[in-house]
């Protein structure tokens, strides 16, 4: 679950921007607070291989586009997405972390002279190790004409972007074009390959209850 947001008067996701911050909280105690304003990246966007590629945050306008690419995802990765079910049959969760406090998650397209060629998708995590905040990014999707292109690198860099506003102790993500994308944005020493088991259990099976 993602932290509280400032009572932002409308998320970014939405393209609405607002000046209201969080208060500080005392050094000691204080959390880095996700503000789902800062998701959209600001700055100018650094050069890309693609002419005409830009990347913007998600809007509900955008919601039937998202769901369309992620089922295209899945297709290409049903194999491996088997142990963890199917995908719900509305979109009424997803509409929730994407566009209600407290925001649990961001999306971005990536367009090329306005057609949609992917996109990449965060969400809220926390380390108890650590103690800090950090923001999860799932693997970016890239449609088969526009893969090496520079797409996946314009995706990771507002990832990057957002996790930095929301004030992360890092991004992490487990996804191959991730490592790839980093080396596009020539920061091999930032992005550090970390080998993991993960175990996974469906709800509905009957190992999962206790």
């Amino acid at each position: 679950m993602a932290p509280p947001s400032p009572e932002p008067a409308a998320s970014a996701i939405s393209g609405t921007d607002a000046t209201a911050s969080p208060r500080p909280l005392p050094a000691v105690h204080r959390i880095p607070a996700m503000n789902p304003q800062l998701a959209v990246t600001r700055c100018d966007p650094a050069p890309v291989a693609t002419a005409g590629l830009s990347v913007r945050a998600v809007t509900r306008a955008d919601a039937q586009t998202l769901i369309a690419l992620c089922q295209e995802h899945g297709d290409r990765r049903a194999l491996e997405r088997r142990p963890y079910g199917p995908p719900r049959a509305d979109a009424l969760e997803l509409m929730e972390v994407l566009f209600e406090p407290p925001f649990g998650a961001w999306a971005w397209l990536a367009e090329v002279d306005g057609a949609v060629v992917g996109y990449a998708s965060a969400t809220a995590g926390f380390s108890m190790l650590e103690r800090a905040y950090c923001l999860q990014l799932d693997d970016p999707y890239v449609r088969e004409p526009w893969q090496e292109r520079g797409v996946e690198a314009a995706l990771l860099r507002h990832a990057l972007d957002a996790a930095r506003r929301f004030g992360c102790l890092n991004l992490q993500c487990q996804s191959p074009q991730w490592s790839q994308a980093a080396r596009e944005l020539d920061a091999p020493l930032r992005a550090v390959r970390v080998e993991a088991v993960r175990y996974v259990m469906r709800m509905e099976d009957e190992t999962a209850t206790a």
